[in-house]
């Protein structure tokens, strides 16, 4: 593009390896225009990140080399020196990264770190940069910007530390913002807002941006064009609405394929085989091809070029696939609204967990003396039960209370009180979680086990598979040796993976992987329930494909029953029976999957599901979208009344003042919200109906 700001062409990148050097990335190109948004999207390991910090002059040239063309604003970047590449990042070319607590640095406030920034590129006073610091903190939309300028890291919530990091990228109006994974792990109401936030300081600005990303919802959200990368290359680019219509490589077609949006809630989801290659061990001819259902013999023959193309009526397109020309490959899919079949699954079962008054309060000490000042109202009177063989989704935002819930019912923390009865067999008297104590409670720890959300962070990386597989055998079953090393064998096997794994460590496996053994950990003692603490959301969406499969057929199989906690509503609808929506402590709307995710009945589950990016660019600016202002309050001095009114469209003076009582749907979902009992739209029994937040057709 002779008009664009940003044009990589012939990108290569190699590391230093223990044989010698080897090859990351490879022939890599993309233009970005001023004002354009390109999304680069594809698994991890495919070179999407090391690609964007190559443009930002970023890999070690102790042990890394890069070469190739990256023309910015008519400058080649790759001949720069060291300080005059400097003056052009931060200032030109800003990147906000994945992870905002680890990018800014804990021992200084936010607004030093913006204003430090700020007189890197600019010659102004410290005053001065202080004023810009809040001036960019107040333009993201940060409450009470003058005065949390002078807050650490630490004092911010996830999302707010996202937009500390947005606006310290844009401090220095930068021309092009590379954007690396900046709402992956974020909640579905924070990305949205993160989203918006881009949409508007791109179009007040005019700033280019390169978003990161393997999520294709977000792509179909906020990018014009579309650069699929594979392996360490590009094995597609084209206009966004041209990909998600009809995708030109099959890997396009096979992520689009594996989104939980993709199928009906219950089915299958659709899975690539495989993983990513790992650089040094590239198969010859298409790096794709043992992993595609299209493969020929012609995919090996040699090395496939990118081929461009220009069709009438569009913009210019480019594949990486010996077969584009003959193969009609299929683009998102548009799913009917329909309910999982097994919805009822609870509703003629004798309940296997029943939770009933659970409360958790954390006491804030502070002084010399350690004297408690006030409590975190953690978790506020949280009922709910779970069938044998039933799914119950736990979903809201971060800091809603769905973990102290889950640690709460496997008594992990101990409970400022309520009660968690559990019934392993039908026909016995259920016991209370919380008042066992020594042996009983570790014979009933045997029946429920959990699922943490990091697969590496909860396996000892010192300790090989079989020892953490094997340690709840040694310790509940006292097996050691060979007849531990055959059960953990076996249990590897259930789960899809080899028994010759068993001697290795975990970075010697993939995120998808190391999920799958925390899955074989937890299934050691034959549990009947399993708590799933975000199993799935640092995972890529083709690797979440196949966790989830992956718990749905061991849930046949073995009749568990999950308690499966999300954030994301996409991935709760499609495995849940029943959704349990919680908000600050207390859960606000609790029913049947398919009622609760097409027909809410509480305006945050409205909103929640309003917030989640639908795989289609032209019904995604289409639709209704409600973006939550500012962030959930603090815990510690909870709202009066409606937890939910201080963010609620639908607010009330009543909502300020008392407790919502709860309301039950005549389709069986409870609901508390005074819009049921009192609001000016209800008449007699009638259900009020909110706005569906997704159009006719679509599912989320």
């Amino acid at each position: 593009m002779s008009d664009a700001l940003l044009t990589v062409s012939g990108l290569g990148i190699e590391f230093a390896g223990a044989d010698g050097w080897i090859q990351v990335v490879e022939d890599v190109g993309f233009s970005i225009a001023p004002g354009e948004t390109l999304g680069l999207v594809g698994e991890s390991g495919s070179g999407k990140t090391v690609s964007a910090l190559a443009v930002m002059g970023l890999i070690a040239r102790a042990n890394g080399r890069v070469s190739g063309s990256i023309q910015f604003d008519g400058r080649e970047l790759l001949e720069l020196g060291d300080d005059e590449m400097r003056r052009v990042r931060g200032d030109e070319i800003a990147m906000i990264f994945q992870e905002p607590m680890t990018s800014l640095n804990p021992a200084f406030t936010v607004g030093n770190q913006i204003a430090r920034a700020v007189r890197a590129h600019q010659s102004v006073s410290r005053a001065s940069a202080k004023a810009r610091a809040v001036e960019m903190l107040d333009l993201v939309g940060i409450p009470d910007a003058h005065r949390r300028v002078d807050d650490y890291p630490h004092a911010f919530s996830g999302g707010m530390r996202q937009r500390a990091m947005i606006a310290m990228a844009l401090s220095c109006d930068p021309k092009l913002l590379i954007a690396d994974e900046p709402t992956t792990a974020l909640d579905v109401t924070v990305q949205a807002q993160i989203l918006d936030l881009i949409r508007s300081i791109q179009a007040e600005f005019g700033t280019a941006v390169l978003f990161v990303t393997h999520d294709f919802g977000v792509v179909a959200d906020i990018c014009e064009r579309v650069a699929v990368m594979y392996a360490g290359e590009i094995v597609e680019e084209a206009p966004v609405h041209e990909v998600f219509v009809r995708p030109h490589h099959p890997y396009s077609e096979g992520l689009l394929a594996s989104m939980p949006q993709a199928a009906r809630p219950g089915e299958r989801l659709t899975v690539i085989p495989g993983q990513v290659p790992r650089p040094g061990s590239l198969p010859d001819g298409c790096r794709f091809h043992p992993r595609c259902s299209y493969a020929q013999p012609v995919c090996i023959a040699g090395p496939v070029p990118l081929t461009r193309r220009i069709q009438s009526g569009s913009d210019a397109a480019s594949a990486r696939c010996v077969r584009e020309s003959e193969l009609t490959l299929a683009g998102a899919p548009e799913i009917s609204v329909a309910t999982s079949p097994s919805a009822a699954v609870g509703a003629a079962s004798a309940p296997l967990l029943e939770v009933r008054g659970l409360r958790k309060e954390f006491p804030i000490v502070r002084g010399f003396l350690r004297r408690v000042q006030g409590h975190v109202h953690a978790v506020d009177g949280v009922d709910f039960s779970i069938a044998p063989g039933e799914t119950l989704g736990l979903v809201g935002e971060s800091g809603s209370g769905k973990s102290t819930v889950a640690r709460l019912v496997l008594r992990l923390i101990e409970a400022s009180g309520g009660s968690v009865v559990f019934t392993p067999q039908a026909g016995e008297a259920g016991q209370d979680i919380l008042q066992l104590g020594g042996r009983a409670l570790q014979r009933g720890r045997r029946e429920m086990q959990i699922i943490f959300q990091d697969p590496y962070s909860s396996l000892d990386p010192r300790a090989t598979i079989a020892n953490a597989v094997g340690e709840p055998l040694e310790i509940h079953e006292g097996l050691r040796g060979k007849v531990r090393d055959q059960r953990s064998g076996d249990l590897l096997e259930l789960v899809g993976m080899g028994r010759h794994m068993l001697s290795r460590y975990p970075y010697e496996f993939s995120g998808g992987q190391r999920q799958r053994i925390a899955v074989a950990r937890a299934l050691a003692l034959n549990p009947r329930l399993l708590v799933c603490d975000e199993p799935v959301s640092s995972l890529d969406v083709s690797t979440q494909s196949q966790v989830i499969n992956l718990l749905a057929d061991l849930q046949e199989r073995l009749g568990l029953a999950y308690l499966f906690i999300a954030h994301d509503l996409s991935v709760v609808r499609h495995i849940s029976h029943r959704i349990a929506v919680m908000y600050l402590g207390r859960i606000v709307e609790i029913g049947p999957a398919g009622d609760v995710a097409h027909s809410p009945t509480h305006p945050y589950t409205e909103a929640l599901l309003s917030a989640i990016p639908v795989p289609d660019p032209v019904r995604q600016r289409e639709r209704k979208r409600i973006v939550l202002e500012g962030d959930i309050p603090s815990p510690t001095d909870p709202p009066s009344g409606c937890r939910f009114h201080t963010r609620c469209p639908y607010a009330m003076d009543v909502c300020a003042v008392d407790d919502p009582a709860p309301f039950e749907t005549p389709n069986g979902t409870t609901v508390w919200c005074h819009l049921h009992t009192t609001g000016p739209t209800l008449a007699g029994d009638t259900v009020l109906s909110l706005p569906t937040p997704v159009s006719s057709g679509a599912s989320v």
